[in-house]
């Protein structure tokens, strides 16, 4: 009985002399940076931004989907935020898009309602939580999960805002609103906007990648080129936003050969600061 109440005190005095350390190592540990890769992609419904799918057959829808989901193999991102999402991907409905572009790469899809022109999602190997959708003006809306990393919250969102005049400022503002009441956010997707529409998320305190120190990437292809530009004003319409405790690295508005007459996708590396 002697030697067990011995062995119990050193114990409890082992506790106390490692309890405060321990505490410290974990303190220390929650606040070591954490870096994800993110993109955001208007994949145009696979048809250059127009409903009904690839629109080919034969080898040839073959071929494309194989680009399209090599193209997505290749970026290995942590999450990918989609717009203008078709359920199938060619206008025969023969193939599920998810299953043949997603699935490969990711455990976890998450999708919004199919509005027919608006259809936003994730594709990740995290688990989201808490998933619901905020209707901005007719279709458009924003698509909100919760990411949870050390017992933190951070919002993801994917969102595709109205470009018709009637909705759109209102709905840049509506979006702000929602982003501030968020202390880690990542927000990503088609602004339809403005540069200086833009401009109002950094007034407002958040980090921006397409605009941000990096400057501006141009993603409307089709606005450019159809003009014999290859870059200007207002024409930078895809971002990734972020909560200003999220730093962003090595943006990047790559051609793909896939959905280039539309819109390019935005990718950059998004550190988190505690």
């Amino acid at each position: 009985m002697k030697t067990l109440n011995m062995l119990a005190k050193k114990c409890v005095l082992l506790v106390l002399i490692f309890a405060p350390l321990l505490a410290l190592y974990g303190s220390e540990k929650e606040r070591l940076p954490y870096k994800l890769k993110v993109g955001t992609y208007n994949v145009g419904h696979f048809n250059q931004g127009s409903l009904g799918g690839f629109q080919w057959d034969g080898n040839r829808l073959k071929a494309e989907m194989n680009n399209w989901r090599r193209w997505i193999g290749e970026q290995g991102l942590d999450v990918l935020s989609l717009n203008e999402w078709n359920h199938f991907f060619d206008k025969d409905s023969m193939f599920v898009a998810s299953d043949e572009l997603l699935k490969p790469y990711y455990k976890n899809v998450y999708m919004g309602g199919n509005q027919n022109w608006i259809y936003n999602g994730f594709a990740t190997n995290y688990s989201l939580k808490n998933l619901h959708q905020i209707d901005l003006f007719g279709d458009y809306y924003a698509l909100v999960g919760d990411l949870v990393i050390d017992g933190v919250v951070i919002k993801l969102i994917t969102v595709h805002v109205p470009w018709q005049e009637k909705w759109h400022d209102e709905s840049i503002d509506k979006l702000i609103a929602l982003l501030k009441q968020y202390e880690y956010f990542i927000c990503m997707g088609d602004m339809n906007a403005k540069d200086s529409n833009q401009r109002k998320f950094i007034e407002s305190g958040f980090n921006m990648a397409n605009g941000g120190p990096m400057g501006w990437f141009t993603t409307s292809q089709s606005s450019i080129e159809s003009a014999g530009y290859s870059g200007g004003e207002n024409v930078n319409i895809d971002n990734i936003i972020t909560s200003s405790n999220i730093k962003i690295m090595r943006v990047n508005a790559p051609k793909t050969g896939l959905n280039d007459f539309d819109h390019l996708p935005i990718i950059a590396d998004l550190i988190i600061t505690w």
